[in-house]
């Protein structure tokens, strides 16, 4: 299997107090201070939504929300609290929350954190650029400024968008450094210097915290300009977000907008122009975006006076803010955080076993006199090629926050599950890495565990378990993909004494049963290559004329009948007389187990569904588990007939996380879907908020009794209720019948030629089938007729608008 690891600073969340700007200089001024500090994210935390937040909407995301949907967007390594207490509640596990001072070194020697450096410190990065660069004199030599702002109320401001040093002993030490090793022409950001200052875009200290890095941001916008009052601390946490973690952008601050004016107005008009390679006529537009803390009637009056470029067109207003913490839908081309990189490996490494140990190389920085410290760097470890044939568990659930599993390295929180991959922070150095890597059920197992759930294998988990061994993953499992296939299966395995049939009948059924598909035309091959069956030879006892099935191990001259247990002899005068004896397909294993292999059939499918089917990119991510009973720890008792962690293909260059989904399966039957099911399944949902609960049956749509629709429905009209508090998506309650799970290709194509309100719902190229929510949202309305989600969202709004209104 292969890796591969990416090297990148450690990525620091600042917890501040949005109307702190004294706090907030103290914030840029760090992050000036640490490598990569740029992009460090600056995260807002407050108890009531400021009253410029929404610029006159009302979104209803509540505080909790947004605080926590920035940090599922911006993922830090390591809290950093600005005042204590700012991190409780957040999950966050102690050993990575720490103090403005402690970050910065003003910590007492009593602390806990006194002996500990985090991070990378710029003098590392200073000393490095002189010895390979700024010790000699240059022919061209690039111009470095230092900005100190004229105005004390602008210090802030000139601290967030070029950097700055605090006058603290951590500060004032690397202001020396970087004076000494630069030279920087010292300016003062004044309305006289202001255009000349920011148009020129010279190197500054903040320049330098991404040295040695690549930036790559999640998708190629317009040119931006950000205009914003330099003196409001919610505009510059707004400005500093946007350049780190969505776009790079333009500062524009109102205090100097007369002066800057014609170098706007310049950067509009000469970006204003066509698409390179385009035919179309598609042209570049210049956004120009303003701050949130600015009222409608102040951005007319900058347009108006500064900013309106001729002729009509040219102008692209944006006064809305883009909602990081706010997941978006598929049909948008949502925002990324870049990606921060330094340097990158790929490995090919060996995993056998069980439980088997990996060894690969960790990077870190080629800078001079690394020292010691905690979360000095970030290795990002993924496993690109793992897909869902890998027999070692490679999707975890997205905990950055105090993370139980995965434990590759033997103990907990040593490697955090991100949307990036494995994240591990550098203590001290960086050398070898060795991983202990686990099979799905035991991760799954494990990690169940970690919430004092004991797990065992139930007796139909069992079965589906030994169901995909058998066929060598999901992809062998498509040769069950037929009803025709499965009826005949349990047919044989329903037979009172030898559970075979002869070769000829038993091949000819099975391509009977795919006469007519194009993608399943080798499952007779793949049953019989994959030992799901097993060629052997059916003889009749001339004693008392019953048949008897032998494998080609036990066959002899003497034969021992299997009815009534006695001798008798082989047939060779004539064994080809199919009247004594024939060739015959044994079913063995699970296979042989009657009743659909005691419901392994539907789980394996729904597996199979989730693993190969869903989705058009073909890169979705499974661990997956077969059934299994869990036992709470106050005696209580449930049972899944499978459970996954799903992560399905980004779009866009989104990163998407891992959803948990817990999978209730029948076979075929009749009012099979029982008030206990439905129940048990409610409460597996409230134990696990957020996860996804899947009913799965062989059935068609219209084998559903209106009782079991009526529990279904119950049910998912509570799942599109249920919310959390850090604003994650509702209890999607997925219903899956014998059109998905006999599906041949992909769920799309098998919906489409099924014609009607199938092929309506997947008809729009946006419709991404593998969105957990977008698929329940579509299963609900065929299978239970329910309204769309979204109608009903929309109706509930009017209700309440109507209530409002006076």
């Amino acid at each position: 299997m292969r890796l591969n690891v990416r090297l990148r600073p450690t990525r620091f969340g600042f917890l501040v107090s949005p109307g702190d700007i004294a706090t907030l200089r103290q914030v840029f001024e760090t992050n000036t201070c640490l490598w990569g500090g740029k992009y460090n994210p600056v995260i807002p935390v407050f108890k009531r939504r400021p009253p410029w937040w929404d610029r006159g909407t009302h979104s209803g995301d509540t505080p909790d929300q947004i605080v926590n949907g920035y940090l599922n967007y911006f993922e830090p390594d390591v809290l950093i609290e600005t005042r204590p207490g700012l991190a409780d509640g957040l999950g966050f596990h102690s050993d990575r929350v720490i103090t403005l001072d402690a970050l910065c070194g003003r910590t007492n020697t009593q602390s806990v954190h006194a002996e500990r450096e985090y991070g990378l410190r710029m003098g590392c990065v200073y000393r490095e650029l002189h010895e390979s660069t700024f010790q000699f004199s240059r022919r061209d030599p690039q111009r470095i400024v230092r900005i100190e702002a004229a105005a004390p109320e602008h210090a802030a401001m000139a601290a967030c968008v070029f950097g700055g040093f605090s006058n603290t002993d951590f500060g004032a030490h690397l202001q020396r450094v970087f004076d000494k090793v630069f030279a920087p022409d010292v300016l003062t950001l004044d309305a006289d210097s202001s255009s000349s200052i920011l148009e020129s875009n010279w190197m500054n200290p903040l320049h330098v915290t991404h040295e040695g890095l690549r930036i790559r941001y999640g998708h190629h916008g317009d040119p931006r300009v950000f205009v914003f009052d330099g003196t409001k601390p919610g505009d510059l946490i707004d400005f500093w977000n946007l350049r780190a973690g969505v776009a790079p952008v333009v500062p524009v601050p109102i205090q100097f907008a007369e002066q800057l004016a014609p170098f706007v107005r310049r950067f509009i008009s000469s970006n204003h122009r066509p698409l390179p390679g385009n035919q179309n006529g598609v042209m570049i537009r210049p956004v120009t975006m303003f701050g949130r803390s600015m009222t409608k009637d102040t951005v007319g009056e900058l347009l108006h006076d500064h900013f309106r470029v001729d002729p009509p067109g040219t102008n692209t207003i944006q006064t809305w803010y883009p909602s990081i913490w706010r997941s978006s839908p598929d049909i948008v081309v949502s925002p990324t955080r870049p990606e921060v990189t330094a340097k990158e490996s790929s490995h090919s490494v060996v995993a056998q076993g069980d439980r088997p140990m990996i060894e690969f190389d960790g990077l870190e920085p080629d800078f001079v006199g690394l020292p010691f410290g905690q979360a000095r760097w970030a290795n990002a470890v993924t496993f690109p090629f793992g897909g869902t044939e890998e027999p070692f568990a490679t999707i975890y659930p997205d905990d950055f926050r105090d993370p139980k599993v995965p434990a590759f390295t033997g103990g907990r929180g040593g490697v955090l599950s991100t949307g990036e991959g494995f994240v591990v922070l550098a203590v001290h150095g960086t050398s070898k890495h060795f991983w202990s890597l686990e099979d799905g059920a035991a991760a799954i197992r494990r990690w169940l565990a970690t919430r004092g759930i004991k797990s065992s294998l139930s007796g139909s988990g069992r079965a589906t378990q030994q169901l995909i061994q058998t066929l060598g993953g999901f992809r062998g499992m498509s040769a069950l993909a037929s009803e025709r296939i499965v009826h005949l299966l349990n047919e044989i395995s329903r037979r009172p004494t030898n559970r075979s049939m002869e070769h000829n009948q038993f091949r000819n059924r099975i391509n009977l049963a795919t006469r007519d598909s194009i993608w399943n035309t080798n499952a007779f091959q793949t049953l019989v290559d994959r030992n799901a069956v097993e060629i052997g030879l059916e003889v009749r006892c001339d004693k008392c004329g019953s048949w008897s099935w032998y494998a080609l191990g036990e066959l002899g001259m003497l034969l021992k009948c299997q009815l009534c247990l006695r001798t008798f002899g082989f047939p060779s005068v004539n064994p080809a007389d199919a009247k004594h004896a024939y060739w015959a397909y044994r079913l063995i294993g699970a296979f042989a187990q009657p009743n659909y292999a005691q419901g392994g059939y539907a789980a394996a499918l729904s597996m199979r569904l989730f693993a190969e089917l869903l989705g058009d990119v073909g890169d979705n991510r499974l661990t997956w588990c077969a059934g299994q009973e869990l036992n709470f720890e106050n005696g209580h008792s449930l049972e899944a007939d499978f459970i996954l962690w799903f992560r399905r293909a980004g779009t866009y260059g989104t990163q998407q996380t891992t959803h948990l989904v817990f999978g209730e399966a029948k076979s075929f039957g009749r009012d099979t879907f029982t008030v206990q099911d439905v129940a048990r399944m409610q409460e597996l949902a409230l134990k696990f908020p957020g996860a996804a609960i899947a009913f799965a049956t062989m059935r068609s749509a219209s084998d559903l009794t209106a009782e079991e629709i009526g529990r279904l429905k119950v049910l998912a009209e509570w799942g599109r209720r249920q919310g959390s508090k850090r604003g994650r998506s509702r209890t999607p309650i997925v219903v899956l019948t014998g059109t998905e799970l006999f599906a041949e290709f992909s769920l799309r194509d098998t919906w489409k030629k099924a014609g009607g309100r199938h092929a309506e719902l997947v008809s729009p190229a946006y419709v991404r089938t593998d969105n957990l929510l977008d698929l329940a949202d579509m299963t609900q309305q065929l299978y239970l007729g329910m309204e769309p989600y979204d109608t009903q969202i929309l109706r509930r709004i009017d209700r309440v608008a109507l209530r409002r209104k006076p």
